[in-house]
C-alpha cells in the first residue's frame, strides 16, 4: 500500500512525502522538494561570489542556511583555508541564525496550529 502526504505547505518549498508500507512496515519512503523556484537560474553567468547574496532570497525564514551553504561552497572551490577565529566567527553566527529560526518558526507558523483562536476572539469580544 502506497501512502502520500502532501503537500506539506508549512515547509518552505512544499514537501511531499510518499511511504510504501507491507505487513504494517514502512517498506520504502522518499521525500521530495516539490517547488522549483529557478535562483539556479539566476546565479547562471554571475559571479560565484554574488551567490552568497542571492542565494539568501530563496527563503525568508531562514536566509542564513543558504548564504552559509553558499559560502562553504566557495570555499571549497576556492581551497580557502579559513583560519580558526574565522571558522568560529562562521560557527557563532550560524547559531544565533538557529536560534532565529527556531522562535520564528515556532511562534510565526506552528504555534497558530496550538492556539484556540475562538478562545482568544471570544476573550476579547
Amino acid at each position: 500500500m502506497k501512502v502520500n502526504l502532501g503537500p506539506v505547505t508549512r515547509i518552505e518549498g512544499h514537501l511531499n512525502i510518499e511511504t510504501t508500507v507491507e505487513n504494517n512496515k514502512i517498506v520504502d519512503a522518499r521525500c521530495m522538494g516539490e517547488m522549483f523556484r529557478g535562483f539556479e537560474v539566476f546565479l547562471q553567468g554571475r559571479s560565484p561570489l554574488d551567490a552568497q547574496q542571492i542565494t539568501q532570497r530563496i527563503c525568508g525564514v531562514c536566509p542564513y542556511a543558504h548564504a552559509v551553504a553558499s559560502s562553504y561552497a566557495q570555499e571549497s572551490v576556492y581551497k580557502l583555508n579559513v583560519p580558526p577565529n574565522g571558522r568560529i566567527m562562521h560557527n557563532l553566527i550560524q547559531g544565533a541564525n538557529h536560534l532565529y529560526d527556531y522562535l520564528l518558526q515556532f511562534y510565526q507558523l506552528a504555534a497558530l496550529d496550538f492556539v484556540d483562536i475562538t478562545a482568544i476572539l471570544k476573550y476579547k469580544g
